[in-house]
């Protein structure tokens, strides 16, 4: 039976219940159908992310019963979305998404990792542990970002799970895929426990970088993460339908691909802002909300995630969020329509969107080429050299291997400083450009063990278990811990 653990007012349900907004195209939403269930807060809330993952590409290969992509559209609501006018790179679109607010206030620039920025605006693990650290999270990844985040901030997720093994990226994100479907179906031995999981997949970036969006190899990767979802959906029904339970499941991407590898073959991919690249898309499929199933937003941002997975568990919004609950604002239910013709109106939607102003596009091009100055000199000028010698110095050749172990400690030395250097000049370049230049309204979360924590520290260590599966030798992991340079 469904144990209700936290309901929103009533006066705040019968408002929304009673909201009467006008589609745009197709059916109106359909407010006046539903009923206050749906918004009762959620037991169990599924965030799956796959990265630079272009929308058309799925519409064009896995809109299908074989796919994931087209279950979860069955099950909930789409939106073609775009991020243009922000940065296309990974980590901070991905920070976007995990805070809910965009780079002019959480700063980050490239995909070197820093932990301030988590520290100033508080990820959604952060927030559910702290307001509500009844709640089991989870995070699930093949990519140290991610456990990183999970990690930073005083209040890290319950369960880190760092995965390794495989020895393609697509090899990774199956034991992604079989790490989720264990923990989904461990939630049925528990089912008074409310859980937050995100898992996340690689494979379609991946592809993106070494073979470009148009490739078969991206097509290959888009088929594979639909299938490893559709996987991860039907653990999801098998544990509803053992416990009665519901659950919410939210699908994202941080952002497109160019179509096409640059002229040596390989792809930065994506990083600039043409509609390829700002190309992202949101999927919401609400616990109990099964009357706007098959439907289409108008208005879904991937900066609105992390606040309404937080209203799905009953968790107070910041004042300082640019994104809003997808299932309470207004204005958001207001452009939930339906199409005739889903896949036409996601086209049609994608097929609207452009370039940001010209003034716009300079402004973050330049950011991106000093942002990622640094990241590509340590991540990819410096290590083929460095490999290089290594192969002589493992020969063991007289004088010669000698000389190679010098000249790799003088790369990894001056090499490491300039990088700094580079990575440090781009933080400048970044803020003057309009980065991380707005300060929070909000205080910072108070430190377990300080004046303003009342909880215990010795519970809240005690809760947290990081794990890290042992699953075959395997270089890929050191690769994923070196993301590229816009993915």
């Amino acid at each position: 039976m469904t144990t209700i653990k936290q309901v929103l007012c009533g006066a705040a349900v019968a408002g929304l219940v009673a909201g009467t907004g006008s589609a745009v195209v197709g059916a109106q939403a359909g407010l006046s159908t539903l009923t206050a269930d749906w918004l009762l807060a959620a037991e169990h809330v599924l965030l799956l992310g796959t990265d630079g993952t272009n929308l058309d590409k799925i519409l064009e290969y896995a809109y299908n019963d074989d796919s994931g992509f087209k279950m979860l559209m069955d099950r909930g609501i789409t939106a073609a979305t775009t991020i243009a006018g922000h940065q296309t790179m990974s980590t901070p679109s991905w920070s976007t998404i995990l805070t809910g607010v965009w780079d002019d206030k959480h700063g980050v620039v490239s995909n070197v990792y820093r932990p301030e920025p988590y520290t100033t605006w508080p990820s959604v693990f952060n927030l559910i542990e702290y307001f509500k650290p009844e709640v089991d999270t989870t995070v699930i990844s093949g990519r140290g970002l991610f456990t990183e985040i999970a990690s930073t901030g005083g209040y890290p997720a319950d369960n880190i799970i760092g995965i390794s093994g495989g020895s393609t990226s697509a090899e990774m994100d199956a034991l992604v895929t079989q790490e989720t479907i264990a923990r989904i179906l461990a939630t049925t031995n528990n089912p008074n426990l409310d859980t937050f999981m995100f898992s996340y997949q690689s494979q379609v970036d991946h592809a993106g970088h070494s073979y470009g969006g148009g490739s078969e190899e991206y097509r290959d990767a888009v088929i594979n993460v639909g299938a490893n979802w559709k996987e991860i959906l039907e653990a999801v029904a098998a544990a509803e339908a053992a416990t009665g339970d519901r659950w919410t499941i939210i699908a994202v991407t941080d952002h497109g691909h160019q179509q096409n590898p640059d002229l040596f073959g390989f792809s930065l991919g994506h990083g600039f802002q043409s509609p390829n690249e700002t190309s992202s898309f949101v999927m919401l499929s609400l616990a109990g909300n099964d009357a706007q199933a098959g439907g289409q937003s108008l208005s879904y941002q991937t900066v609105d995630i992390t606040p309404t997975i937080l209203q799905a568990f009953g968790i107070p919004m910041r004042s300082d969020f640019d994104g809003v609950p997808m299932q309470a604002d207004q204005d958001i239910l207001n452009g939930i329509v339906f199409p005739v013709d889903l896949k036409q109106g996601l086209t049609d939607a994608i097929n609207s969107f452009g370039y940001p102003n010209i003034g716009t596009d300079i402004m973050l091009s330049i950011r991106a080429l000093a942002g990622g100055a640094g990241f590509f000199l340590e991540s990819y000028a410096l290590p083929p050299i460095l490999n290089y010698l290594q192969t002589i110095i493992d020969q063991d050749i007289f004088l010669i291997s000698g000389l190679a172990e010098g000249a790799q400690w003088v790369l990894k030395t001056v090499g490491g400083a300039a990088a700094d250097v580079l990575t440090d000049i781009g933080r400048v370049v970044a803020y003057f450009t309009g980065a991380g230049v707005i300060p929070p309204n909000d205080a910072p979360l108070p430190l377990p063990g300080s004046a303003e924590f009342t909880g215990s520290v010795e519970a809240l260590l005690a809760d947290h278990a990081f794990a890290t599966p042992d699953l075959g030798d395997s270089d890929l992991p050191l690769l994923l811990d070196v993301d590229p340079l816009v993915g």
